[in-house]
């Protein structure tokens, strides 16, 4: 498995700067293409009220061109050296980065899961969502990114934990991890949540119906191994499938969770297989794929 066009979006907040570093480091680890772009954001233009003053039509033009030259300056600063696509474009922040990717082939999204606040997102719906939702190749998020402690970021993806389940999806997941093994030696840990199950069960009857699960779910997910061919340490734990991927991932020091990605609605929903609970608490960053 090999990245050869990484995608960039860049909004210039605090947490698109945290995420540069990582984005460069996958890139040179790659030898990647690497595009960034910005979206100016039009929408205030469909919103203009009486008691609001008249916007003349170069301000867009005047917001694209102002773009043009913080880009610039932000690739020279945090990408030094590194050859790079600089695309700007107006509307849509999400339809417009979805755009981008596809017209430019692009085979991996790096983004921070916010950038522009809490509220904002609420209010415009998130451009993470949008990705995380119509996105065909991987989509790596992070939440809180934090430097290894080498404070190199090209030695990332030394320590995955894998959250799958036991549906025919169980089957591409481990496949992927079993290519990020081979590609980059990284150490997987497989984990599955039996949401079913209680942590404490409090009952012989429970004790039972929990083992029956657990059991199970190892017998499936080891006969998924067996065809595959690889034999990645597995644990199997009861309890809500966001809880137990993240403490998991942190239990065994992960720099990399590996998760299936769903559909998402805008308003309050989730991704299949909590996929989005997962990249929203997760302690490292998330390649969704």
């Amino acid at each position: 498995m090999k990245f050869s066009n990484i995608l960039f979006p860049v909004d210039f907040s605090e947490n698109c700067r945290a995420v540069a570093p990582f984005v460069l480091a996958v890139a040179k680890r790659e030898f990647a293409r690497l595009t960034l772009v910005h979206v100016v954001d039009d929408s205030f233009m469909w919103y203009q009220t009486p008691e609001v003053s008249y916007v003349d039509e170069l301000s867009v033009p005047r917001l694209i061109e102002q773009a043009e030259h913080r880009l610039t300056f932000f690739a020279d600063e945090l990408f030094p050296g590194m050859p790079s696509d600089l695309v700007i474009r107006d509307g849509d922040p999400g339809n417009s980065v979805m755009e981008v990717a596809q017209e430019s082939g692009i085979d991996l999204i790096m983004m921070p899961t916010r950038g522009l606040g809490r509220f904002r997102a609420a209010l415009l719906g998130s451009v993470t969502a949008k990705v995380l939702h119509d996105a065909e190749c991987p989509v790596w998020t992070a939440t809180r990114p934090v430097k290894p402690a080498s404070g190199d970021e090209s030695a990332g993806w030394r320590n995955i934990t894998c959250a799958i389940d036991t549906s025919d999806d169980a089957l591409r997941i481990i496949r992927y991890a079993r290519e990020l093994h081979s590609g980059y030696g990284s150490a997987i840990h497989l984990v599955h949540a039996v949401p079913g199950a209680s942590a404490v069960p409090e009952q012989d009857f429970d004790r039972d119906f929990d083992r029956f699960l657990k059991d199970s779910a190892r017998q499936t997910i080891g006969e998924i191994q067996v065809e595959l061919g690889t034999d990645f340490q597995l644990c199997v734990e009861g309890g809500k499938i966001p809880s137990v991927v993240v403490s998991s991932a942190n239990r065994d020091q992960a720099d990399l969770i590996l998760i299936g990605r769903g559909a998402i609605t805008h308003f309050g929903g989730r991704l299949r297989s909590h996929a989005y609970a997962i990249i929203r608490d997760a302690t490292c960053p998330v390649l969704s794929v």
